[in-house]
């Protein structure tokens, strides 16, 4: 087969296998038709001319395409270029002359200056939109006609542009040669912008978008236009803001000026080009925000952050935040802190010589700390809100409590403790730990403010006994909870005695149940009374003074001969110290018309309320001897006998406030009340309570003398040799506490 085919394609004839087909180009160029080239000429100006005046045209788009290209391949390209800008140059001019005329009609001025009405104004800009959309959908027509020409001739050529380049081109220069139209567009654009501005009338956006692209495009926008816009806009606002800003309070100035920005903003998307956004953004923060920033803050922080304006705050941070004015407003917010904290912890000023001005500073002190929560709640809101959490704004709130509450450290250190100790004994019953947390975490974070936490723990501890051996605490697992806190944040040494005297606690109940159990395994009878004991570590608990010769139940003093012996037998060498200043006790009282009630007293108001139940109404006792029955002193006797007063325990004849040696006092056997059970308070005397601070204040001077001394003994250790400034500096900087050169100087002297 193979061989079959090859003899097949040897038999086909030779000079069908070489022949070849070859198109060759003309030696001499086809030289047109007479007539060709003037006739095309006539044909493509006659079709820009029907295209320019927006009439039909009788030639198809394909056939003066065809025309062009045929000139174009004769070497008569430069001809057709030429010719078709000289014809689209007269037609441009002429419309511009149209616009001249039609300037010069509306009032026959055109400079700066003339006052256009609004309508005139939109119609020229109308006119000028209209010769602005023709262009574009001209020359979209002309260079499909000649685009033969674009690509083969003008494209190629390198001083020359584009088509719709070259109709760009000529109707920039006709503006620019004839600056008054030009001149008239920029104005009228400009008056409908400051007429939108003072609302005198809406601006036309789709107008004025098609003029403003008409500048952008012919790209005489940013120097024809932008500047002087720009220097309108901040002639406009600063007059505005001059205005505005002294007659405006500050809530609504910041809105105007928010309100403003965004009517710009808008302004750019609706109809100005995007590049002019950050320009006039400037321009009218400068003139609006920038020169007011110090009046705003001067007039507006204070009564913004007062009134807890957290929107207008947050404005205000937005605003300046824009000029770089946020270290202004960080100051203002300081100031602010510092001012109005001061006036929360500062005392008032009142006479106290009068009981009613006594009783408003005292319910004064009370508030203080529920303001400080308060007020640092709505600081700590402020800054996450409407600061947007800053830290430059979270430092300054840091500094302003530090500051005012450093002026009034002790006084602050004394109440947070007292305020401690109201919630602890009332209000944390059956609450879980998150609770407890949202409780405590607040006055922890006051308690951070504090420089001197001595004076605070010197306070706290003695609270804290009084609440354990008394009973009052209202929650065991809070006063944990509270105690680890602030061993968190000032370390084991601050807390090491109150944990020392929960230890105590818990050891006394292991020690008093097998003092029960003892009493059992012998069969002896228990003390006729269910009494409680509590064995304290004498260097834990606050000191206490005890009457010298305190009148107890015989009772009472056999159970405690009972324990007594058992503790000593147990614990050789040991000595118990009685102290009934910090007993408290439940008795059970019967009274004619209440019946049995539990009463829920110390130790001193039961000795009295003893005393007292034996004998009618009518069989009264002095003061005097009272006291000598009791054992008690007249300020201990005293303390006990007020809260019985206001319980109506007890009544007291003249019922004056001042005690006196020959005032009577009963039990009230007309008592009557429907609770079953009854807490009576502990009173302190203002006498007493002054007497715990100046006690508190001699220990915390002491504490810190010795804290001094060490502090110096170590550094000379360290250094051997130093300068009295060196080691004077050196040592206040070591101490956490605040204190005076002149102090570290003595205990230096001191030691020396």
């Amino acid at each position: 087969m193979l061989a079959d085919d090859l003899q097949a394609r040897r038999n086909v004839p030779n000079f069908v296998q070489r022949t070849r087909l070859v198109i060759k180009p003309f030696k001499v160029q086809p030289a047109p038709p007479a007539g060709f080239e003037q006739k095309a000429h006539e044909r493509l100006s006659s079709a820009v001319d029907t295209i320019q005046k927006k009439a039909t045209m009788n030639f198809s788009r394909e056939e003066l395409y065809r025309l062009v290209e045929s000139l174009c391949i004769h070497n008569k390209a430069q001809t057709v270029y030429a010719r078709l800008r000289a014809q689209c140059e007269a037609h441009i001019e002429s419309e511009i002359k149209g616009l001249t005329m039609l300037g010069a009609s509306m009032g026959g001025k055109t400079e700066v200056g003339r006052a256009a009405s609004m309508e005139e104004d939109e119609k020229f800009l109308g006119r000028v939109r209209g010769i602005w959309e023709d262009h574009c959908k001209q020359f979209a027509v002309i260079q499909s006609i000649f685009l033969y020409l674009d690509r083969t001739f003008i494209l190629p050529h390198p001083r020359l542009t584009s088509l719709r380049s070259m109709g760009l081109t000529l109707l920039r220069n006709s503006l620019v040669t004839n600056p008054r139209v030009l001149e008239h567009i920029v104005r009228s654009t400009l008056k409908s912008i400051e007429r939108d501005r003072e609302g005198r009338n809406i601006a036309n956006a789709s107008l004025l978008r098609s003029v403003l692209e008409m500048l952008a495009h012919l790209e005489i926008y940013t120097t024809n236009f932008e500047g002087r816009f720009l220097e309108d806009t901040r002639r406009f606002f600063e007059s505005e803001g001059t205005r505005l800003a002294g007659s405006m309070p500050v809530p609504q100035y910041l809105q105007h000026v928010s309100k403003r920005l965004n009517t710009e903003k808008r302004r750019v998307e609706s109809y100005l080009v995007e590049g002019t956004r950050p320009h006039l953004a400037r321009a009218v923060e400068q003139t609006l925000i920038t020169p007011h920033v110090d009046k705003l803050v001067r007039t507006g922080v204070s009564i913004l952050v007062q009134g807890n304006s957290k929107q207008d705050l947050a404005l205000m941070y937005q605003l300046f935040s824009r000029v770089d004015a946020l270290p202004k407003l960080k100051a203002a917010f300081l100031r602010h802190i510092k001012i109005a904290g001061t006036v929360i912890v500062t005392p008032p000023d009142l006479p106290r010589t009068d009981p009613k001005m006594v009783k408003m500073a005292e319910e004064k002190e009370k508030r203080v700390v529920g303001e400080l929560l308060a007020y640092k709640q709505q600081l700590d809101q402020i800054v996450a809100h409407s600061f947007l959490g800053d830290g430059d704004f979270s430092y300054a709130l840091k500094q302003g409590f530090e500051s005012f509450i450093g002026s009034a450290d002790h006084r602050v250190a004394e109440l947070l403790a007292r305020h401690l100790d109201n919630l602890l004994r009332t209000g944390t019953r059956d609450l879980t730990k998150k609770q407890a947390d949202a409780k405590l975490d607040p006055l922890l974070a006051i308690f951070g403010f504090v420089q001197s936490k001595d004076v605070f723990q010197g306070y706290y501890q003695k609270d804290l006994a009084n609440r354990l051996l008394g009973g009052r605490t209202s929650s065991r697992v809070v006063e944990q909870i509270m105690m680890q806190k602030l061993r968190e944040a000032c370390g084991t040494a601050f807390t090491k005695n109150m944990e020392s005297m929960f230890r105590d606690i818990s050891l006394s109940d292991a020690e008093f149940e097998e003092f029960r159990r003892a009493v059992q395994e012998q069969r002896a009878r228990m003390p006729p009374v269910d009494l409680g004991i509590r064995v304290l570590s004498d260097g834990s608990w606050p000191k206490a003074e005890e009457p010298a010769a305190l009148k107890l139940p015989p009772a009472v003093l056999t159970a405690q001969t009972r324990f007594k012996d058992f503790y000593v037998k147990r614990h050789k060498g040991r000595k118990l110290l009685w102290q009934p200043s910090r007993s408290s006790c439940v008795m059970q009282a019967e009274f004619p018309k209440a019946g049995k009630i539990d009463l829920q007293v110390t130790a001193f108001q039961a000795t009295a309320l003893l005393e007292l139940s034996d004998r009618e109404m009518t069989n009264r006792v002095s003061f005097a001897k009272l006291s000598a029955s009791t054992g008690l002193d007249a300020k201990a006797l005293e303390a006990a006998l007020v809260p019985l007063l206001n319980a109506k325990l007890v009544v007291k004849n003249p019922p004056a406030r001042v005690f006196r040696p020959d005032d009577m006092f009963a039990a009230n056997a007309l008592f009557n009340t429907k609770l079953k059970r009854i807490k009576v308070e502990e009173y302190k005397p203002r006498a007493k309570r002054r007497q715990e601070r100046k006690e508190v204040q001699q220990q915390v001077i002491a504490d810190r003398r010795a804290v001094i001394d060490v502090t110096i003994v170590r550094l000379m250790k360290m250094r051997n040799t130093m300068s009295h400034r060196e080691l004077v500096a050196e040592v206040s900087k070591l101490l956490k506490f605040s204190c005076t050169g002149k102090d570290i100087a003595d205990r230096i002297e001191h030691l020396i």
